[in-house]
């Protein structure tokens, strides 16, 4: 019996690291759109429609274990890049793979949270966006995600930041 997910008090720990994943969920913000804004991986010629444009720099904020793209201290980042005018935010929202008390399970998960981000990190190259321009920053277990998006890239990341509170 081929089991997909394994779920334990509200537990997930993906067996199948397929993107796009139903649990992880891309969110643009822009100085003109602050505000959350779905984006659709399959569909990345939409971007401009959201707002996203190739002049600007363009960062992914990853928010760590027990986290959420709208709890602190992402908010605080995103606020900050936006407030600068010239930075794309893209939020990561891998939450419903991240619960307390699983972390193991979520530290399991990181390698499809990054393979999923790795596949967004693509298509804004694949769009025109130079990789001298786009920041990873993550939180916590967040930015053990920027890192492995290495892997699943290949060309390698300009500009990672990690962070812990």
């Amino acid at each position: 019996m081929s089991m997909i997910d394994f779920r334990y008090w509200r537990c997930v720990m993906k067996r199948e690291w397929k993107c796009p994943d139903s649990e992880i969920n891309f969110y643009l913000y822009t100085p003109e759109r602050p505000y959350k804004q779905w984006v659709d991986v399959r569909r990345v010629n939409k971007l401009p429609h959201y707002g996203w444009k190739l002049s600007r720099k363009n960062v992914l904020i990853i928010h760590g274990f027990n986290g959420t793209h709208s709890k602190t201290p992402m908010t605080f980042l995103r606020d900050a890049y936006l407030s600068r005018k010239d930075y794309n935010v893209f939020m990561v929202d891998w939450s419903p793979l991240t619960r307390f008390p699983c972390y193991l399970s979520a530290l399991s998960n990181t390698k499809l949270a990054a393979q999923c981000t790795a596949q967004l990190y693509s298509h804004l190259t694949q769009a025109g966006a130079l990789a001298r321009n786009i920041t990873c920053v993550g939180h916590s277990l967040g930015a053990h995600v920027c890192g492995m998006m290495s892997n699943h890239l290949t060309e390698k990341q300009y500009k990672i930041v990690g962070e812990y509170p």
